[in-house]
């Protein structure tokens, strides 16, 4: 019996769950998203782009997969920490561990280096994290029309203009669809 494996996409997920969020990250200068561009070059831009919307799917417990929206290239590190885009999916340098940190921030570590995502090729010696390399996994805030971005009221080039008055300051909300399965049960009341 011959078992062939498909390597061109990852395993599906426990829920085979996918997220489409735009990934920020900063500095105390600047604000970044990381972006997959269509050559394979991984990059920091300063506003949301359409290179920038990405896909993260769950693969298994605390392991995610991290795909561009408009070139459906897959994030991939090697163990040096240099992030590109490739085409087919390899489990060793595409799949990322999915680390939420106190602060709200998100690391993505690769599973197969152990090393950080960041944006930045700079790694301080010791255990501390590079810049650039604590995510929020952020809504899409771009509207597509006839084919091209237009960005919407609410631009991330910066921190002044989060609303931090908000109880959403981040555009984290999950939206409306989203209904707890515990309000439809039709729980006795308590006597």
């Amino acid at each position: 019996i011959h078992v062939i494996l498909n390597t061109t996409s990852p395993p599906s997920g426990q829920s085979d769950h996918v997220r489409e969020r735009h990934l920020y990250t900063e500095d105390k200068r600047r604000g970044l998203f990381l972006e997959i561009c269509p050559d394979g070059v991984v990059k920091g831009t300063p506003i949301q782009t359409e290179n920038s919307v990405l896909q993260l799917r769950s693969v298994r417990a605390g392991e995610t997969v991290i795909q561009a929206s408009s070139s459906f290239l897959y994030l991939c590190a090697n163990k040096k920490g240099h992030l590109w885009g490739q085409r087919i999916y390899t489990e060793a340098d595409c799949t990322f561990k999915e680390l939420l940190l106190e602060d709200g921030y998100t690391l993505f570590l690769s599973v197969n280096h152990d090393i950080p995502v960041s944006l930045t090729s700079k790694r301080p010696p010791g255990k501390h994290l590079p810049p650039f390399s604590r995510f929020l996994p952020m809504q899409n805030v771009l509207h597509m029309e006839s084919g091209e971005e237009k960005q919407s009221e609410f631009p991330m080039k910066n921190k002044e203009h989060l609303d931090l008055d908000s109880d959403d300051p981040f555009g984290m909300r999950l939206g409306e669809s989203v209904i707890s399965p515990a309000f439809n049960l039709n729980v006795p009341a308590a006597r």
